[in-house]
């Protein structure tokens, strides 16, 4: 049997049957949707479902801050997010996504402070992942670690050409 969060975040509770059921058809959904999570097999699927828990967010809340530690990377489940990042010469945005899309993976996986600040445009449901258990499942399945990597790669890409190009944001 696979577990969730050994704690609850503070402000979570346990959900109720028939919430439970809803919230991991959904977040199956999602994750056959994903590019990134898509390569993994059915057994890599639920434990990235089992060790998955639901954050909500209020339009205007910061969900990640640039340059803290980061221990959790999230799939947006629902609403819309902005990705800015703060330069010498000012604050750049260099993205607005949607539902499926990862937010938090750089630190997550790099180990390093959070590259940029997410705030939530509207209310967002995300699933979030500890670091610790999605190092385990990245280390049983290289080819979720490759995509993973590669999403950073381009991610870093799209952030230096917004910043040295001030186009349009992605």
């Amino acid at each position: 049997m696979t577990r969730g969060p050994s704690t609850l975040p503070s402000g979570g509770r346990p959900l109720g049957e028939e919430e439970r059921r809803a919230l991991q058809a959904e977040m199956e959904r999602i994750v056959d949707q994903s590019h990134l999570f898509r390569s993994l097999d059915a057994p890599g699927r639920e434990r990235l479902l089992a060790s998955g828990y639901v954050c909500s967010f209020p339009a205007g809340t910061t969900i990640i801050q640039q340059d803290e530690a980061g221990f959790t990377m999230y799939l947006v489940l629902e609403g819309r997010v902005r990705v800015e990042t703060r330069t010498s010469t000012g604050t750049v945005q260099l993205a607005e996504l949607g539902r499926g899309a990862c937010i938090g993976e750089v630190a997550v996986l790099t180990g390093t402070e959070r590259t940029a600040t997410v705030v939530a445009l509207t209310d967002v449901d995300c699933v979030a992942f500890a670091q610790h258990r999605i190092q385990r499942i990245l280390d049983d399945y290289p080819r979720v670690r490759e995509l993973l990597e590669r999403l950073v790669d381009a991610r870093a890409r799209h952030t230096i050409e917004r910043i040295v190009g001030g186009g349009e944001p992605g």
